[in-house]
């Protein structure tokens, strides 16, 4: 009887762990980073310590570290589920409201996963966003545009950094 509990509760914890409360990154924004990470099994050196798979991080993961492309799959879920909720902490802690696109919400994630949610939070970017007005429900458009901007520019930064980081090892 206590297998049959145990299967239960795990059942009822993933299913409340897949419920969203607010924005959820779309499956094209979660391939979108897969593609700029890139999988790699074997655990190597960035900028913040050793990483594998989709550019996971951890304790867990150590110098010559080798996985499955399953568990790099793993690793990415877990990961993202971290990244929407920074991503969502983030915009609940602007000063207003608004309802942001889908694209903009993917944009945010990615610049979360490479950054991190304190990098994002001592930003330009994120500066800008706070000082964004909002009029009749309408953010203003020529901020915004600067703000994608420079969210792409941070996202090309950071992998330059990251792949001029690792030349420099070898």
């Amino acid at each position: 009887m206590g297998f049959i509990k145990k299967i239960i509760f795990t059942f009822i914890l993933c299913l409340i762990s897949s419920l969203s409360f607010g924005y959820a990154i779309s499956n094209k924004g979660k391939n979108f980073i897969k593609k700029q990470e890139s999988c790699i099994l074997t655990a190597y050196w960035d900028s913040n310590g050793y990483s594998i798979g989709y550019g996971h991080h951890g304790k867990d993961v150590k110098k010559g570290m080798r996985i499955s492309k399953l568990q790099a799959q793993w690793y990415f879920y877990k990961d993202i589920k971290a990244i929407e909720a920074a991503a969502n902490r983030i915009i609940d802690s602007l000063p207003y409201k608004y309802k942001f696109s889908q694209s903009f919400f993917d944009g945010l994630c990615s610049l979360v996963y490479n950054c991190g949610e304190g990098g994002v939070k001592k930003s330009n970017f994120y500066n800008r966003l706070k000082s964004c007005r909002v009029k009749n429900g309408k953010m203003n458009i020529m901020i915004l545009l600067i703000l994608l901007l420079e969210l792409r520019l941070v996202e090309y930064l950071v992998k330059v950094i990251l792949f001029v980081g690792i030349m420099n090892i070898n």
